[in-house]
């Protein structure tokens, strides 16, 4: 039975998104859910952020920090310590949440005793929006060996009929979708060299010993693809390398952890179907043609990469997708350019 006061809370790093946070921050502070603890952390913004948190300072709800700039992941790391809510949350300053989102993530939580809660989200672009469906059921409830099996390891990658929607391999990675019992995170850090896997890792680690896992096919996270200053907006000079470094650092954790050949199949399956976001960043380079594909060609020569190729099952692709890998399998990198070129295109309109 849910508890009628149980403490939610939701930490917010802010920086410089002065256009978005308004809606942010009312999306929070107007939850059906009223028992919350809303922590505001303004990373030292140069824009208007920190005069649109005092606006909402009349809510008693509402913890505002000012701090000097040190980053999301120090400002996640400070509110995990100030936090006093059973539950907690991360919400990102340009996103929003559906207004009852936090009140069925926490009668599931309540009513199934999970640690865990997911629910699915909307990537929000210019007039039109998404929706991204992560598990193909409505519902689910895994205990710990369940847990392990089809979410854990899914964060190392996709296996079997998983690869039929390569596009869903970092669709489990985000911690803005999860409602956390805090004994699962409370010992955790985001301070880690892993750059924007940073999240990812925190995944691993919090779900590793989730005991109860629920996932409802419920959009309760808008996110907000329109923002130019957003880390997946821009080109990324070091996107290969690392990733090269994360992928070396999951292989150890396996190891390390005795998880098994299936996490080790899945991490190669991630790091063949990495070549999706690695092309599409490429694109944004604004490179010749032949200098993008001489970049992918260089990548494909990677060991890991020839690796991956060489013991993925591509059964389970459909024709648009067997045609993307097979060009990488066989390093036929302007042709993929030009595939990518497609894709990119069809992806900014459909």
């Amino acid at each position: 039975m849910q508890r009628p006061d149980t403490l939610v809370s939701i930490i917010v790093p802010i920086y410089n998104t002065s256009a978005f946070l308004r809606q942010c921050l009312n999306s929070l502070v107007n939850q059906t859910y009223p028992h919350l603890e809303i922590i505001c952390i303004n990373d030292g913004s140069t824009d208007q952020s920190l005069d649109i948190m005092l606006e909402f300072d009349d809510d008693p709800r509402v913890i505002l920090i000012d701090q000097t700039n040190r980053g999301c992941s120090f400002c996640r790391d400070r509110g995990l310590q100030m936090a006093t809510g059973e539950y907690m949350m991360f919400i990102d300053s340009d996103d929003w949440l559906d207004l009852d989102a936090i009140r069925l993530l926490v009668t599931h939580a309540e009513t199934e005793r999970a640690d865990a809660v997911m629910g699915t989200y909307v990537r929000e672009y210019e007039g039109r929006s998404l929706p991204k469906r992560i598990f193909e059921a409505d519902f689910l409830s895994y205990n710990a060996e369940e847990t392990r099996r089809f979410v854990h390891r899914r964060l190392f990658g996709l296996v079997g009929e998983e690869l039929a929607h390569p596009e869903t391999v970092d669709a489990l990675n985000s911690n803005c979708i999860t409602l956390y019992h805090r004994d699962l995170i409370r010992h955790l850090s985001f301070r880690s060299p892993y750059g924007s896997f940073v999240d990812l890792y925190f995944q691993i680690q919090a779900l590793e010993h989730c005991q109860r896992f629920i996932y409802i096919d419920y959009p309760i996270y808008h996110y907000r693809k329109t923002n130019g200053q957003s880390e997946t907006s821009v080109y990324q000079r070091n996107l290969v390398n690392s990733r090269l470094e994360f992928f070396h650092m999951l292989m150890t954790y396996i190891e390390e952890h005795d998880l098994g050949e299936d996490y080790t199949r899945a991490l190669y399956n991630r790091i063949a179907l990495s070549m999706i976001g690695i092309g599409l960043n490429e694109l944004s380079s604004n490179k010749p043609l032949f200098a993008q594909a001489e970049v992918l060609r260089q990548v494909l020569q990677q060991k890991e990469y020839k690796e991956a190729y060489s013991q993925m099952d591509m059964r389970y692709f459909d024709l648009k997708w067997r045609t993307f890998f097979q060009l990488c399998k066989h390093e036929r990198t302007v042709p993929l350019v030009l595939m990518l070129r497609s894709v990119n295109y069809l992806r900014k309109r459909v």
